[in-house]
């Protein structure tokens, strides 16, 4: 597993079981930017989770760059959002705070929701989570 990972899983239940039982652990005010990222194939698993969007997207750039092919992708960014699908798990405050970033979340569990993320291709090998 790579090191920008924090788990990976076979099933879609047993990420979404993890997270919803990481979130609750940093409820406190001093965490309201805490957030998680949950990645995977909508075909198949396996489906990874991040702590941030920085381990994300360095994992796209040093692992899935190779192990996916995407530097075989015509475009990548096409390619990528039609197969690959990023749920970003916010605090709520957050959808208060920054209500045009975020106003396409839903709810999730108690205080956290969820938004689907686009990856964008930039530059040989570099992207970009919007």
């Amino acid at each position: 597993m790579s090191e920008h990972v924090l788990k990976e899983f076979e099933t879609l239940r047993e990420a979404v079981e993890f997270i919803k039982g990481r979130l609750p652990e940093y409820m406190t005010e001093v965490n309201r930017y805490y957030e998680l990222f949950l990645l995977y194939s909508i075909d198949d698993g396996p489906f990874f989770v991040f702590e941030s969007n920085y381990a994300l997207s360095s994992w796209l750039e040093s692992v899935a760059w190779d192990d996916w092919g995407l530097w075989e992708l015509n475009d990548p960014s096409e390619s990528l959002n039609e197969n690959v699908m990023v749920w970003q798990f916010h605090r709520d405050i957050r959808k208060e705070m920054f209500e045009t970033l975020y106003r396409d979340s839903k709810p999730f569990i108690n205080g956290w929701s969820r938004q689907r993320k686009e990856i964008w291709f930039e530059a040989v090998p570099s992207f970009s989570l919007n």
